[in-house]
């Protein structure tokens, strides 16, 4: 997730089998008797708590939520919230967590108001040991009451790392160090570039590494932005689609678990945001984030609502 807004607006994973220990889904491929066995593309048993239905971010500079997060979560609940995406620091900070004290209160409060917090940060990955160590310090964080994060999620889409291919090979072996420090119950989500970009813009990274990805993360969580990109609920619409079958197909099955961010609030307007939570919906997706708390109006709010609802029941 880009966190600095001023970038956001001047730019725009059938059969069970076990690999490293970890039970993953395998889709099912007609084959001779002399083919090989295709290989896993999923995770069989996703923790995807945290990743239902309606979710809201928060990041660094988001000063409003940050300056009172009992308030912002009375917000939240209020208006339904399931899942708070919470950033706790990025590569460019000097410690792990921007906010230490209003990260043990946004926590706590959360918790009290039956809302899941994800922890979520945004690595460089040229300093992989300074990027570990903030992630295990995000993992291994509590609240002066003992409290815990319920999940978290790495922001993929730095290019600090010039090239390409030694950027997935960094990511994926950053990732697969999370997921054993994690442990294999552990939810964890990867939070990724727009899909469209990453098939249409070539020379940003080509070769992204979404099979790695999806035995590793139990959620795909991508940075859509539609606003970006799209203007008007048909547009919208037909864009945020676009993302969620790019994924599909990158991993190679519908089976992926996939929690779509939507936004920016501050430029969506109505009727985009309700051709959003419908398309979500009709593409029967895990849930839905919007991007971010403070910006989100009252009419978006009632829309959003719905992804609370079983496509089946709405």
């Amino acid at each position: 997730m880009t966190d600095r807004r001023a970038r956001l607006r001047a730019a725009g994973v059938a059969l069970a089998a076990v690999l490293a220990g970890v039970l993953v889904l395998s889709l099912a491929i007609p084959r001779g008797a002399g083919d090989a066995a295709p290989g896993p593309l999923v995770r069989a048993y996703p923790s995807l708590g945290p990743f239902r239905g309606l979710g809201v971010w928060v990041d660094v500079y988001d000063e409003e939520a940050w300056g009172d997060p009992t308030a912002a979560v009375a917000d939240m609940r209020a208006h339904g919230v399931r899942s708070l995406f919470l950033q706790t620091s990025n590569a460019d900070r000097a410690g792990s967590f921007v906010f230490p004290g209003a990260t043990n209160a946004f926590v706590d409060a959360a918790h009290d108001a039956g809302i899941q917090v994800v922890a979520w940060y945004l690595p460089g990955l040229r300093d992989l040991v300074t990027d570990r160590r903030r992630v295990a310090d995000a993992i291994g964080f509590r609240t002066a009451r003992g409290d815990a994060f319920d999940g978290f999620g790495l922001d993929i889409e730095s290019e600090a790392v010039g090239d390409p291919s030694r950027r997935s090979e960094r990511l994926v072996r950053l990732s697969s160090e999370i997921r054993d420090l994690a442990g294999p119950r552990y939810p964890l989500g990867a939070i990724v570039p727009s899909p469209v970009r990453l098939r249409d813009d070539l020379a940003y990274w080509p070769g992204f590494p979404w099979h790695d990805l999806a035995l590793i993360y139990d959620a795909i969580l991508p940075m859509t932005y539609f606003t970006f990109r799209a203007n008007g609920p048909a547009e919208t619409a037909a864009y945020v689609a676009g993302c969620i079958d790019s994924i599909r197909a990158g991993v190679g099955t519908d089976a992926v678990a996939i929690d779509v961010i939507g936004g920016l609030a501050s430029d969506a307007t109505d009727p985009e945001t309700g051709a959003f939570v419908r398309i979500l919906r009709a593409r029967g997706v895990t849930g839905g984030g919007w991007y971010s708390w403070p910006d989100t109006t009252e009419e978006q709010w009632a829309a959003l609502a719905r992804l609370n609802v079983p496509p089946a029941s709405g």
